[in-house]
């Protein structure tokens, strides 16, 4: 988790050892129950606090009735810290499964669940389906570093030709798919025709040697009640020179 989440006060790494030593019978394990807590101690609930909790005057909740109360209202804190902490981890997490782990771009999931709504809000414009051949061949002969290198660098001449409005998914493995609303046929040809362009020079190098990739792409036109499966088949059947 990213230390911008990370609000949390963590235990010592050896304590969590500690904890997972005792009774350990082969299987991983959580975190102990008390590995997270609320870094700032609640100071003692005053009169104010009780009254709004309960809903009375505070003038009428006397010192005993107020001390009674305090280990509610100590409860009532930690159950508000934990639900905060939770919404913020929920969040983060959604946050991870729409981006990619190595491009800067959105998931296949995410994207498509994007074009839905798109397309389910009347949007037009084109869908355009991205294929980099070699990628692969590159991964097997350079190791995994070159290949995630290579797939970089498409998403980045990607990105780079596009506009702000405009939206990119990676599918898997070296394919893209590329929302351009608003744009006609003639426009996402020329747009696609110029990432090409732009992938080939400047080339991708790894380690000082030229990786020629070879792109291949097809477009397809939305129309009404479309969804997003169909419109990505689609392209992709333009792409194979089926459509």
């Amino acid at each position: 988790m990213g230390d911008e989440y990370r609000t949390e006060k963590v235990s010592r790494t050896r304590d969590i050892h500690e904890y997972a030593r005792d009774g350990y019978d082969g299987q991983r394990r959580h975190l102990p129950p008390h590995a997270y807590e609320n870094p700032v101690k609640s100071p003692a609930h005053t009169a104010s606090d009780a009254a709004l909790v309960l809903g009375l005057p505070a003038d009428r909740l006397t010192p005993e009735i107020l001390d009674a109360l305090q280990p509610l209202l100590a409860e009532l804190e930690r159950l508000r810290w934990k639900a905060e902490q939770s919404n913020r981890r929920q969040t983060w997490l959604e946050q991870q499964s729409d981006r990619h782990s190595v491009v800067p771009c959105l998931t296949r999931r995410a994207f498509m669940r994007e074009l839905d709504a798109y397309l389910g809000s009347g949007g037009r414009g084109v869908v355009a389906l991205l294929q980099v051949a070699g990628v692969e061949a590159l991964r097997q002969l350079h190791g995994l570093a070159a290949g995630e290198g290579a797939l970089r660098h498409i998403c980045a001449t990607v990105i780079g030709a596009l506009r702000t409005t405009d939206m990119v998914g990676c599918l898997g493995g070296s394919d893209f798919a590329i929302l351009l609303p608003g744009s006609d046929y003639g426009h996402a040809r020329d747009k696609l025709d110029e990432i090409v362009g732009h992938m080939a020079e400047p080339p991708f190098t790894w380690l000082g040697q030229r990786i020629p990739l070879q792109p291949a792409w097809g477009l397809h036109v939305l129309g009404a009640g479309e969804g997003a499966e169909q419109v990505v088949a689609a392209a992709d059947r333009h792409r194979r020179g089926m459509g």
